[in-house]
């Protein structure tokens, strides 16, 4: 597990798990990313399927169909290749959102991407969560993938924005995706602290 302190200071690589057994990806002091399971498909869904939450996101808000492929296209991820985006919970183990990577559309790069549901925005836990996603992402290397790590946001996503910005990632330009306008970054490995 990797469990990163306010600051950016403290990281620990253990084994560990949470209170019901799943396993814990990593932890912060107000959030704990774990793995997903099929149970959660509930959770998953209601997360997926708040319009106000997935503003921002191609397609919208899910079917509880489309979560149902989705968890388990991360389920697969997970499985698969060690990494996907994950479940993230609060100090209460209630999920409120997911974060982790994905692939890029080149398949040449990690890609950072986290949602956390509209109770939890306005408090820091955003940026909270993106950076230690990104000390996850150098802790971990894929030697099959560059070093740098990719992410993007709808151009209207200023908050998401911002939480890249803070973390030192760098704009690469403005594209649509998948038909929207997206604004994408970069964070060099060799720019990390």
């Amino acid at each position: 597990m990797l469990r990163v302190g306010l600051g950016g200071e403290a990281v620990e690589l253990t084994d560990d798990s949470s209170r019901d057994g799943r396993p814990i990806v990593l932890s912060t002091p107000r959030l704990t990313v774990t793995a997903w399971e099929d149970a959660d498909l509930g959770d998953f869904y209601r997360l997926h399927a708040d319009p106000l939450t997935m503003r921002f996101f191609v397609g919208g808000p899910y079917t509880r169909e489309r979560a149902r492929e989705r968890l388990g296209d991360f389920l697969r991820e997970q499985a698969g290749r060690g990494w996907t985006k994950w479940r993230v919970q609060d100090h209460e183990g209630r999920t409120v959102g997911r974060g982790g990577f994905g692939l890029t559309d080149e398949g040449t790069h990690r890609e950072l991407g986290y949602l956390l549901a509209p109770e939890c925005w306005g408090r820091g836990l955003a940026t909270e969560l993106a950076h230690a996603l990104v000390e996850w992402h150098f802790a971990h290397p894929d030697p099959g993938l560059s070093p740098d790590l990719i992410a993007f946001a709808h151009v209207e996503n200023t908050a998401s924005r911002r939480v890249l910005e803070k973390l030192g990632f760098v704009q690469t330009g403005e594209r649509e995706w998948r038909g929207l306008p997206h604004a994408f970054s970069r964070l060099a490995a060799r720019e990390w602290r």
